[in-house]
């Protein structure tokens, strides 16, 4: 199937043509590898901090190693916890920084794994493990929410419940929740290749069968979220703890307003009530009309396997291929 990848009004700087897109500087460097004898690259978590998500590892031959939650690849860090170094970089002061850790199996998980503990929270692991592109603020606030009870509770009393992920039933396969809201709707990023920058937040309200735009990116979501949560009568102590945790964790200091019920916009599917008959997608010449339309058939309900071929047909032939997640 060739047809030209069209679409409707784009921002600038968020959104490049309708191609494959990874994002990376395919120059940049990788972490550079833990350069301490094969023996020392395992060692034990010591310290952790879970108001800013830090802690140290401490290897046999007295070596102190920095981390932060994201380096954590698949597990929820505990003091006590042993760990392999995978790869590090230099530090602030001259230390050296973990960029990748991984649990030692013959370890304690975690606490919480003891027989009758409450099962570890993996928001972040559960984004890193799909390949969802996220922006470090997020990463961050993630990382914190999965070992920080306080926190959790914070944003779950204002309308951020983490511990949802992958499309969570939403009939677009492009979306990934995140969080929850005090009404069951799901806050999300919007992984569409066309999207080479940050992802935009979307919101999905099950009720309505709806989706649409928040935010560009998390410096114009959480500030608004933060607003919405204010008008909605969150407690103002939630309130001035999440301020405080998200500017340490990146969050520009900037007036907003709430973003309400989001904003319909033309680069996404159509609404289930609203989409014209298949055989119009079908022989649309504009590729991006095609595609949403495909999308809202293929995805919809019922779902329609003719559109779904055709979908992963149209994909084929721009070198894309629909997520794992969907």
């Amino acid at each position: 199937m060739a047809t030209d990848r069209g679409s409707g009004a784009r921002r600038e700087s968020g959104m490049a043509g309708m191609g494959p897109s990874t994002g990376k500087d395919p120059g940049a460097p990788g972490p550079r590898r833990c350069t301490m004898p094969a023996m020392s690259d395992i060692g034990t978590i010591t310290e952790l901090e879970p108001e800013d998500g830090l802690g140290w590892i401490e290897l046999p031959n007295g070596d102190r190693v920095r981390f932060g939650g994201t380096a954590c690849k698949g597990f929820v860090p505990a003091i006590g916890m042993t760990v392999r170094v995978v790869a590090t970089r230099p530090g602030y002061g001259g230390t050296t920084k973990a960029t990748a850790l991984e649990h030692v199996s013959d370890a304690p998980r975690s606490f919480a794994d003891a027989p009758g503990g409450p099962k570890p929270r993996t928001s972040l692991h559960a984004l890193q493990a799909a390949g969802v592109r996220a922006e470090p603020l997020l990463e961050g606030l993630l990382a914190r929410a999965d070992t920080d009870d306080a926190l959790h509770r914070d944003l779950a009393a204002a309308g951020f419940e983490t511990g949802v992920s992958g499309r969570a039933g939403c009939p677009n396969p492009w979306f990934f929740a995140v969080a929850r809201d005090s009404e069951g709707n799901l806050l999300g990023l919007y992984a569409h290749p066309m999207f080479d920058a940050e992802l935009p937040w979307v919101i999905w309200r099950p009720e309505r069968r709806t989706l649409r735009l928040l935010a560009f990116d998390c410096a114009s979501f959480f500030p608004s979220w933060l607003a919405q949560a204010e008008a909605a009568s969150v407690e103002g102590a939630v309130l001035a703890r999440l301020r405080r945790d998200l500017r340490s964790l990146g969050m520009p200091e900037v007036a907003a307003e709430p973003f309400g019920t989001g904003e319909k916009v033309d680069w996404l599917p159509p609404d289930e009530a609203e989409r014209a008959p298949l055989p119009t997608y079908l022989g649309a010449t504009d590729g991006g009309l095609m595609e949403r339309g495909l999308i809202a058939h293929a995805f919809g309900v019922p779902p329609d396997p003719q559109a779904h071929e055709a979908l992963v047909a149209l994909y084929e032939s721009w070198g894309w291929a629909l997520p794992a997640w969907s």
